[in-house]
């Protein structure tokens, strides 16, 4: 199984928002659901979509439609994974769910030029509309960062947007774009692209005891 990589299936987080691709004899449609869980390396079990995420969602998920599961797996690696397989069976009680086939093998993307570094640095996110957020850095490179917050609200909307990440004493924090945001059971993860300069980003790593020799400078 390594040598497929389907064991990096159990690396997707429960509750984690997946992104589910149906496809149809002339198109297709993608909507966002929840990872429930995997069954004895039988079904991949997700969350029924609702009306609001997917109109009509009955016309399109049926027993025997193939679809295109796409997760993040969180880590150094920052990959997406995602296999084609099809639906078995729609479960109506006492919850609705999609149970798809195990895949025998999936497909692996790297999200980032650079190994992230793991950290647990108190940070603000100030928004381009000054909305200001507080969270903690999970893990930082020369050129990105994953900002946590804890919050039930949705923000989808801070989507490619201009930011500025406040760590800690530092005032002056580092610009950046929010490139990324993925929900999780307590909170939401913004993948942040860094726009400060190598140089400075190292200079702030040795004032916080990170060894910027671990980072892997991208090849060019």
């Amino acid at each position: 199984m390594p040598a497929t990589h389907a064991d990096k299936l159990n690396n997707i987080p429960v509750g984690s928002l997946v992104d589910l691709e149906i496809l149809t004899p002339t198109s297709s449609k993608r909507v966002k659901t929840e990872m429930v869980g995997l069954l004895d390396e039988k079904f991949i079990i997700l969350n029924f979509p609702t009306a609001k995420r997917l109109p009509g969602a009955n016309d399109y998920l049926r027993d025997g439609v193939t679809v295109v599961v796409r997760a993040l797996i969180e880590g150094d690696d920052g990959q997406i994974i995602a296999f084609r397989q099809q639906i078995k069976s729609i479960a109506s009680h006492p919850v609705r769910l999609i149970f798809i086939n195990y895949p025998k093998q999936v497909q692996l993307f790297s999200l980032r030029s650079q190994t992230r570094i793991p950290t647990l640095l108190p940070a603000k996110l100030k928004l381009s509309d000054d909305k200001v957020l507080d969270g903690v850095i999970k893990d930082i490179s020369l050129t990105g960062a994953m900002f946590d917050v804890k919050t039930d609200a949705d923000l989808e909307s801070i989507k490619d947007s201009q930011c500025t990440v406040v760590l800690g004493s530092n005032s002056k924090g580092f610009e950046g774009e929010v490139c990324s945001v993925k929900d999780h059971n307590t909170g939401v993860r913004c993948g942040i692209k860094l726009l400060a300069s190598k140089e400075e980003m190292k200079a702030f790593m040795k004032e916080h005891f990170i060894d910027p020799a671990m980072i892997e400078l991208d090849a060019d």
